[in-house]
Protein backbone atom coordinates (compact mmCIF):
# COMPACT_ATOMS: atom_id res chain seq x y z
CA UNK A 1 0.00 0.00 0.00
CA UNK A 2 1.52 3.51 -1.07
CA UNK A 3 2.19 6.32 1.92
CA UNK A 4 -0.68 8.68 2.04
CA UNK A 5 -0.56 11.66 0.16
CA UNK A 6 -0.31 14.86 2.56
CA UNK A 7 -0.69 18.31 1.75
CA UNK A 8 3.31 19.88 2.63
CA UNK A 9 1.65 23.00 4.05
CA UNK A 10 0.18 20.94 6.95
CA UNK A 11 2.71 19.73 8.90
CA UNK A 12 3.01 21.54 12.06
CA UNK A 13 0.97 22.26 15.16
CA UNK A 14 -1.93 24.18 14.74
CA UNK A 15 -4.76 25.79 17.34
CA UNK A 16 -8.50 27.13 16.96
CA UNK A 17 -8.63 30.25 18.62
CA UNK A 18 -9.78 30.11 22.23
CA UNK A 19 -9.70 26.32 22.11
CA UNK A 20 -6.98 24.99 24.63
CA UNK A 21 -6.08 22.06 22.41
CA UNK A 22 -3.32 21.94 19.85
CA UNK A 23 -3.28 19.45 17.15
CA UNK A 24 -0.57 18.39 15.42
CA UNK A 25 0.43 16.93 11.71
CA UNK A 26 3.49 15.31 10.73
CA UNK A 27 5.09 14.93 7.70
CA UNK A 28 3.77 11.63 7.17
CA UNK A 29 0.10 12.72 7.81
CA UNK A 30 -0.27 11.18 11.46
CA UNK A 31 -2.46 13.39 13.52
CA UNK A 32 -2.47 14.00 17.09
CA UNK A 33 -4.28 16.03 19.26
CA UNK A 34 -2.82 17.48 23.07
CA UNK A 35 -4.67 18.82 25.79
CA UNK A 36 -2.36 21.55 28.05
CA UNK A 37 -0.53 19.98 30.75
CA UNK A 38 -2.67 19.30 33.79
CA UNK A 39 -1.83 19.23 37.60
CA UNK A 40 -0.95 15.63 39.06
CA UNK A 41 -1.44 14.88 42.35
CA UNK A 42 0.05 10.99 43.81
CA UNK A 43 -1.03 9.78 47.02
CA UNK A 44 1.39 9.05 49.56
CA UNK A 45 1.12 5.57 48.82
CA UNK A 46 1.66 5.37 44.82
CA UNK A 47 -1.95 3.86 44.37
CA UNK A 48 -3.67 6.82 43.20
CA UNK A 49 -3.34 9.74 41.59
CA UNK A 50 -5.12 13.01 40.54
CA UNK A 51 -4.51 14.34 37.18
CA UNK A 52 -6.48 16.89 36.33
CA UNK A 53 -10.15 16.52 37.46
CA UNK A 54 -9.92 12.53 36.90
CA UNK A 55 -9.17 10.37 40.08
CA UNK A 56 -6.98 7.42 39.24
CA UNK A 57 -6.43 4.10 41.08
CA UNK A 58 -3.04 2.05 40.37
CA UNK A 59 -4.09 -1.30 38.74
CA UNK A 60 -0.50 -2.56 37.80
CA UNK A 61 2.95 -1.82 38.49
CA UNK A 62 5.17 -0.63 41.40
CA UNK A 63 7.47 2.35 39.49
CA UNK A 64 6.99 6.36 40.63
CA UNK A 65 3.84 7.45 39.56
CA UNK A 66 2.87 7.87 36.46
CA UNK A 67 4.56 4.61 35.42
CA UNK A 68 2.54 1.44 35.66
CA UNK A 69 -1.41 0.90 35.19
CA UNK A 70 -4.03 2.78 35.87
CA UNK A 71 -7.92 2.91 35.76
CA UNK A 72 -10.47 6.11 36.22
CA UNK A 73 -12.55 5.56 39.35
CA UNK A 74 -15.72 7.45 37.70
CA UNK A 75 -15.00 6.00 34.28
CA UNK A 76 -13.33 2.96 34.29
CA UNK A 77 -10.99 4.58 31.50
CA UNK A 78 -7.76 2.94 31.86
CA UNK A 79 -4.43 4.04 31.06
CA UNK A 80 -0.45 2.19 31.38
CA UNK A 81 1.83 4.75 31.16
CA UNK A 82 5.27 3.32 29.80
CA UNK A 83 8.69 4.17 31.75
CA UNK A 84 9.75 5.17 27.81
CA UNK A 85 7.25 8.06 27.48
CA UNK A 86 4.61 6.12 25.60
CA UNK A 87 0.60 5.73 26.42
CA UNK A 88 -1.50 3.38 26.02
CA UNK A 89 -5.26 3.76 26.55
CA UNK A 90 -8.38 2.10 26.50
CA UNK A 91 -11.77 3.86 27.24
CA UNK A 92 -14.52 2.06 28.83
CA UNK A 93 -16.44 1.27 25.54
CA UNK A 94 -13.52 -0.27 24.12
CA UNK A 95 -11.32 2.26 22.21
CA UNK A 96 -7.99 2.37 22.48
CA UNK A 97 -5.60 5.36 21.71
CA UNK A 98 -1.41 5.65 21.44
CA UNK A 99 0.05 8.48 22.28
CA UNK A 100 2.88 10.17 24.53
CA UNK A 101 3.11 11.83 28.06
CA UNK A 102 5.72 14.10 29.60
CA UNK A 103 5.95 14.41 33.40
CA UNK A 104 6.96 17.80 34.64
CA UNK A 105 7.56 16.85 38.41
CA UNK A 106 8.99 20.94 39.15
CA UNK A 107 5.47 21.97 37.84
CA UNK A 108 3.81 18.52 39.26
CA UNK A 109 1.87 18.56 35.74
CA UNK A 110 1.06 16.11 33.48
CA UNK A 111 0.98 16.10 29.15
CA UNK A 112 0.03 13.51 27.20
CA UNK A 113 -0.37 13.70 23.08
CA UNK A 114 -2.42 11.03 21.72
CA UNK A 115 -2.51 9.73 18.29
CA UNK A 116 -6.18 10.49 16.68
CA UNK A 117 -5.20 9.29 12.93
CA UNK A 118 -4.13 9.73 9.60
CA UNK A 119 -5.01 12.66 6.74
CA UNK A 120 -4.56 11.88 3.66
CA UNK A 121 -5.23 15.42 1.06
CA UNK A 122 -5.79 15.63 -2.71
CA UNK A 123 -5.64 19.64 -3.09
CA UNK A 124 -9.26 19.84 -2.25
CA UNK A 125 -9.99 17.66 0.32
CA UNK A 126 -8.32 15.82 3.13
CA UNK A 127 -10.03 12.82 4.59
CA UNK A 128 -9.18 11.99 8.35
CA UNK A 129 -8.97 7.95 8.59
CA UNK A 130 -9.68 8.17 12.24
CA UNK A 131 -8.72 5.09 14.37
CA UNK A 132 -11.70 5.11 16.39
CA UNK A 133 -14.67 6.53 14.29
CA UNK A 134 -14.00 5.68 10.81
CA UNK A 135 -12.89 7.69 8.24
CA UNK A 136 -14.40 11.45 7.34
CA UNK A 137 -13.60 14.06 4.18
CA UNK A 138 -13.74 17.29 4.55
CA UNK A 139 -13.10 20.37 1.64
CA UNK A 140 -10.27 22.37 3.08
CA UNK A 141 -8.05 25.19 1.95
CA UNK A 142 -4.32 26.06 3.88
CA UNK A 143 -2.77 29.32 3.29
CA UNK A 144 -1.03 32.19 5.28
CA UNK A 145 -1.51 30.43 8.45
CA UNK A 146 -4.41 29.12 8.52
CA UNK A 147 -6.06 26.17 7.49
CA UNK A 148 -9.88 25.74 7.22
CA UNK A 149 -12.41 22.77 7.17
CA UNK A 150 -15.08 23.19 4.80
CA UNK A 151 -18.45 20.58 4.38
CA UNK A 152 -17.45 18.61 1.46
CA UNK A 153 -20.79 19.13 -0.58
CA UNK A 154 -21.78 22.45 0.29
CA UNK A 155 -18.55 23.73 1.01
CA UNK A 156 -19.73 25.82 4.25
CA UNK A 157 -16.52 26.75 6.22
CA UNK A 158 -16.56 24.57 9.36
CA UNK A 159 -13.27 25.60 11.54
CA UNK A 160 -10.83 28.12 11.03
CA UNK A 161 -6.99 26.51 12.49
CA UNK A 162 -4.42 28.27 12.84
CA UNK A 163 -0.71 27.84 13.05
CA UNK A 164 0.08 27.60 16.68
CA UNK A 165 2.93 30.64 17.48
CA UNK A 166 6.47 29.76 18.02
CA UNK A 167 9.06 27.06 16.25
CA UNK A 168 6.61 24.50 17.20
CA UNK A 169 4.10 25.41 14.95
CA UNK A 170 6.47 26.25 11.51
CA UNK A 171 5.54 23.56 9.13
CA UNK A 172 8.56 20.88 9.20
Amino acid sequence: MPDPVIDPDLPGIWIIPGEAFTYEIDDEGNYHVAAPPQPLTVGKDGQGMVWGTVRLERIGGTEAAPIGAWRAVDTGDEGLFQADGNVLQRGSDGTRTTGIWVLDAAASTLWTREYRGQLETDGARVQFHLAADGSVTYGYTVDAGAWILLDATSWEKLVEYHRAPGPEGAAR
